[in-house]
């Protein structure tokens, strides 16, 4: 009888609200089991960035944070947490509300989206705060050919900062937001990983980025409830690899990489 598949465990969950008083726990609920009845038993979540805008103020990243923590706290077997942070904020600020997300909230890693582009030195505190924590970092990236949203970065500027940082193991979002051109970009980086999130499955994305990366710096992402679970996890189902490889992708290399 052949041993059952490890756990799918999403990297790359939203969660949001029109009121900060409180989440809305019936919408966080049906996210859960609609998780549930697709195999997943994680899912992380990466603040409520949207709600406070492409620049929040430093009070819109604390109530981001402690919002996540709030629904971590209610569901600690299926939901984990990444601090969202904002480089353009003073680098003590950054310092201190990520000790706050680590040592007091418990957060499993950094999300960062496009309030400073990552070729800004300005990261550097963010990228620093992950080094002292033995954390990895999501970032936002994505190529486009529409123009640029406030100060998006692009797969080009991930290389950059996964250059100046290689102790750092950074999580690059979205690979078919970046294509293959964003997997080129990253190859030759052992600290870059991609996940899996941005649009729709698109035949042979997959297949390229495991023959180019390796199944290993590859991780599950949904985008969730932007993007439906059965169809994100059909990237990697459906996708013409091994089954050694699409273990990896779905929850193993998530579960080394955040200490599950």
């Amino acid at each position: 009888m052949s041993a059952a598949p490890p756990p799918i465990i999403d990297i790359h969950v939203h969660h949001t609200w029109a009121t900060l008083a409180e989440p809305p726990w019936a919408l966080i609920e049906e996210t859960l089991l609609l998780a549930e009845q697709r195999g997943i038993q994680k899912i992380g979540l990466l603040g409520t960035y949207s709600y406070h805008g492409y620049d929040p103020t430093p009070q819109g990243i604390q109530e981001s944070n402690t919002h996540a923590a709030l629904i971590v706290k209610r569901y600690p077997k299926h939901v984990y947490s990444f601090c969202y942070l904002n480089p353009a904020h003073d680098p003590a600020f950054i310092r201190d509300e990520l000790d706050r997300c680590v040592t007091e909230l418990g957060m499993n890693g950094i999300k960062q989206w496009i309030a400073v582009n990552a070729r800004d030195k300005r990261v550097d505190a963010v990228m620093e705060g992950a080094m002292r924590h033995h954390i990895p970092v999501l970032f936002h990236a994505w190529y486009k050919a529409t123009g640029y949203v406030y100060n998006e970065s692009t797969p080009a500027d991930i290389r950059d900062l996964g250059l100046r940082f290689p102790e750092v193991p950074l999580i690059m979002a979205h690979l078919n937001g970046c294509g293959i051109r964003g997997v080129i970009d990253i190859q030759d980086l052992p600290n870059v990983y991609i996940d899996t999130s941005g649009s729709q499955p698109d035949a042979g994305f997959m297949e390229f980025a495991v023959a180019q990366l390796g199944a290993e710096r590859i991780l599950f992402g949904s985008d969730a409830p932007i993007r439906d679970y059965s169809v994100q996890l059909a990237k990697v189902t459906g996708a013409k690899i091994p089954d050694a490889a699409r273990h990896q992708i779905l929850g193993q290399n998530a579960a080394r990489l955040l200490n599950f």
